[in-house]
């Protein structure tokens, strides 16, 4: 079993080959940001290249279906589709959030460690996890904060973020948090959405036969786009054509 995992949810694209036994046999990242459509598919390609896996080697395509960049998002699951559809493969959707439940260093923490996932949604707002404690949701910063403030550090818990809601929020959560209790900022390399994570949760899945037909990938944006938001609540303006005489 070779599952191909594809990340592009975030600012970097990546993508990863997982073998049958939960082993990483190789990852690629894009070193530009926002590249995804112009690099993942020559980036699989490399990828499969420098591990001598060959496309009809693959038996599961897996793709982080969201939450984050809507764009991003789209060019992973068509791109997973796609892939899916010519190979004549089975899918696994891997939720964004959870797959940061993944990360190597979520899986070699202590007993006592909470992971927390945030992603900017931006206006304070975030999609967020606490491992145990919040499930995936979109909510504001302060919500995330207080379920840290009224229910972990109590327990003598530590808190390790994860995620670019760090980049956003870092200097409110130092604020909401100091002198309240332990808490870790993941270092920038190992801080944002990766396929090696979304490939290890894809790995569970299937073992857990959550597969699906390509047709039955499909985003998970958690909420509407903010153009979507504005026209259902009235405040996005109608363009108006030119006046007919």
């Amino acid at each position: 079993m070779y599952i191909l995992a594809i990340e592009t949810t975030g600012k970097l694209s990546s993508a990863a080959l997982i073998d049958g036994r939960g082993r990483v046999i190789g990852q690629k990242i894009s070193a530009d940001f926002m590249s995804h459509l112009k690099n993942l598919v020559p980036m699989i390609g490399e990828l499969l290249d420098e591990t001598g896996i060959e496309k009809n080697q693959l038996t599961h395509i897996a793709a982080s279906i969201g939450p984050g960049s809507f764009t991003g998002i789209r060019i992973g699951v068509s791109t997973a589709r796609a892939l899916c559809q010519s190979l004549g493969l089975l899918a696994v959707a891997v939720p964004t959030l959870e797959s940061f439940l993944y990360k190597k260093e979520a899986r070699e923490k202590g007993s006592e460690d909470v992971v927390c996932a945030v992603i900017n949604a931006r206006r304070g707002q975030v999609y967020g996890v606490v491992e145990g404690y919040m499930k995936p949701q979109p909510c504001m910063m302060d919500d995330v904060l207080e379920v840290i403030k009224n229910e972990i550090f109590p327990e003598g818990k530590r808190v390790l973020f994860f995620g670019d809601g760090i980049d956003a929020y870092g200097e409110k959560i130092k604020e909401s948090l100091a002198g309240k209790g332990e808490y870790v900022f993941a270092d920038e390399s190992c801080r944002y959405q990766e396929a090696i994570s979304a490939g290890l949760l894809a790995y569970e899945k299937i073992r857990r036969g959550e597969t699906i037909d390509y047709s039955s990938l499909e985003p998970d944006y958690m909420r509407k786009a903010e153009a979507e938001q504005k026209l259902a609540a009235g405040e996005l303006p109608i363009c108006k054509g030119p006046k007919q005489e």
